[in-house]
C-alpha cells in the first residue's frame, strides 16, 4: 500500500494543484476586466502573471504523470491469510487438481484478491483442469460489465513441498496469454501440503499477505502453517 509519505506528497500536489486553477480563473476574471477597460499595462501584467500560473500548472501535471508511471511499474497485491486458508482448502478439497479465478478492489493502485469466480470444467483430473471455454468468457463478459478486473488465477498441483509449485508449460502459456492481452492477473500455484507460488512473467510483482497463518520462503513464495 502507499506510504504516508506517499499520501502526504499526493495531496500536497492535489492542493497546489487547486490553489493555481483558483488564482488562473482569477487572473483570467481580471485580464477580461483590463481588456473592457483598455487598460494596456494592466493586461500586460495580468497576462505575464496567467503565463506562470500556467507554467506552473503544467510542471504539477507532468511531476504527477512521472509519479503514475513509477507507481505503475510495480504491481502490487494484497490477500488475507484467512482468505488464502479458504482458497488452500479448496483448491485441495480433494485429488484432483482445481482451479479458479478471482478479482476484487483496486486500492490506491493496489490490488486486493478477496472474490472467487468459479467455473465449470471440461476435465479435472490429479494431474490437469481445464475450464469450460464458454463460462470462462462468460465470466469475463460480467467483470467487465461490472467494472472489475481479472486480477488472478489459482490452482493446485499434485505433490508436496515448494517444487511441487513450479508452473508448467500450461501454466506460464496461459498466464502469457493473459499478460500479452494487458491483463494484470498474478498466478498462484498450491501444493498438497500448502506452499504457494504466486509469479508473473514480467516479474513485475509484490505480494503482501494481510495477517498471520503464512510464512514467507522467498520472493513472493510462502507456506501456510496453522493447518487444520
Amino acid at each position: 500500500m502507499q506510504s504516508t509519505e506517499e499520501n502526504t506528497s499526493t495531496t500536497q500536489l492535489e492542493q497546489e494543484r487547486q490553489t493555481l486553477l483558483t488564482k488562473r480563473q482569477e487572473l483570467v476574471t481580471a485580464f477580461v476586466g483590463a481588456v473592457e477597460n483598455r487598460s494596456a499595462s494592466k493586461m500586460g501584467r495580468v497576462f505575464e502573471r496567467l503565463r506562470q500560473t500556467n507554467s506552473f500548472l503544467d510542471s504539477l501535471e507532468r511531476i504527477g504523470e512521472a509519479r503514475d508511471e513509477t507507481e505503475s511499474q510495480s504491481r502490487r497485491y494484497t490477500i488475507s491469510s484467512l482468505f488464502l486458508h479458504e482458497c488452500f482448502k479448496e483448491l485441495t478439497a480433494d485429488r484432483d487438481e482445481q482451479f479458479f479465478f478471482l478479482t476484487g478492489a483496486i486500492v490506491r493502485g493496489t490490488y486486493v484478491l478477496d472474490q472467487k469466480l468459479e467455473f465449470q470444467h471440461v476435465k479435472r483430473n490429479m494431474v490437469g483442469v481445464v475450464g469450460k471455454q464458454a463460462d470462462t468468457h462468460r465470466l469475463l463478459i460480467k467483470l467487465e460489465q461490472f467494472g472489475h478486473r481479472l486480477l488472478a488465477h489459482f490452482h493446485s498441483h499434485p505433490g508436496n513441498g515448494m517444487d511441487a509449485t513450479n508452473p508448467s508449460g500450461t501454466d506460464t502459456g496461459f498466464q502469457k496469454r493473459l499478460e500479452d492481452a494487458g491483463y494484470p492477473t498474478v498466478a498462484a500455484i498450491f501444493s498438497r501440503d500448502g506452499y504457494i507460488r504466486f509469479f508473473r512473467l514480467d516479474n513485475d510483482l509484490e505480494i503482501e499477505i494481510y495477517g498471520s497463518g503464512v510464512e514467507q520462503h522467498g520472493k513472493n513464495k510462502f507456506r501456510l502453517t496453522a493447518m487444520s
